[in-house]
């Protein structure tokens, strides 16, 4: 089997963990893959994928002449993403709806420049971005030239290290403080908002989704044992469990 992950830089988990000698037995995975949030960027010509201009210098592919050729979707047999929903949190991204809107119901800084909403709009801003997102569109464009299975990884919770990362500044980024000791209960709410929207589109999709574990989600953070310095991105332990996934949703390990 051929198995090509299409994504951003959440497939570097599972690029760490193939290479220690994770997979399975029959199975060659070919990488497709660019940083950028809410990514990847692509467009399609034909039956073939491409990253768009401005990203086409951060590709990194293990197919030769991925960049200037594309990638051939028809050579495979199945293609994860990794990883679909929004972008992780930055102070500096003024179009990240994080920035722009706060969950009334669960806000512990009321003055923070941001808009209080109910879970209705806040819901409705989650809908409406990712439908916009660079990770729904590419799953479309692959979906309407690809036969062949798609299996979609959400995004990572993050870690609890976000608790105490870089509050101000433009890289860090600030829920805790806005959220205090409710932060983990918003980010359980907020990626069940990610879980069912995604749900939907993969079944309308013809895809089929891996989840974080559910007790991840119950407490609304990734273990810190899976993190990196970085409490968005996860490790090659992170890579090995969506792997695993992977790799049980196409058949090819038992549940």
């Amino acid at each position: 089997m051929r198995l090509c992950v299409v994504g951003n830089s959440h497939a570097a988990a599972l690029k760490s963990a193939l290479a220690t000698g994770d997979g399975a037995a029959g199975v060659h995975v070919d990488f497709f893959v660019m940083p950028g949030g809410s990514g990847p960027h692509v467009h399609a010509e034909g039956a073939r994928l491409f990253a768009v201009p401005d990203r086409k210098e951060k590709l990194f592919s293990t197919i030769p002449g991925a960049a200037a050729n594309g990638l051939d979707l028809e050579t495979f047999d199945a293609v994860v993403v990794s990883a679909a929903g929004l972008p992780s949190h930055r102070n500096g991204d003024p179009s990240h709806i994080l920035n722009q809107l706060a969950l009334g119901a669960m806000v512990n800084d009321r003055s923070a420049n941001r808009q209080l909403v109910s879970e209705t709009v806040m819901t409705r801003a989650i809908e409406n971005a990712l439908e916009a997102s660079a990770n729904v569109e590419a799953i479309r464009r692959i979906r309407s030239v690809f036969r062949g299975q798609i299996i979609i990884q959400l995004s990572p919770l993050p870690t609890r290290a976000i608790a105490a990362y870089k509050v101000t500044g433009e890289r860090g980024s600030n829920l805790a403080a806005q959220y205090g000791d409710r932060v983990w209960s918003f980010l359980n709410w907020y990626y069940r908002r990610q879980i069912d929207i995604i749900s939907a589109f993969a079944d309308a999709t013809r895809a089929s989704v891996i989840l974080p574990d559910a007790s991840f989600i119950e407490a609304g953070f990734t273990p810190n044992k899976y993190g990196t310095p970085d409490p968005w991105h996860m490790n090659t332990a992170y890579g090995r469990l969506v792997l695993k996934q992977a790799l049980t949703e196409l058949g090819l390990l038992q549940r």
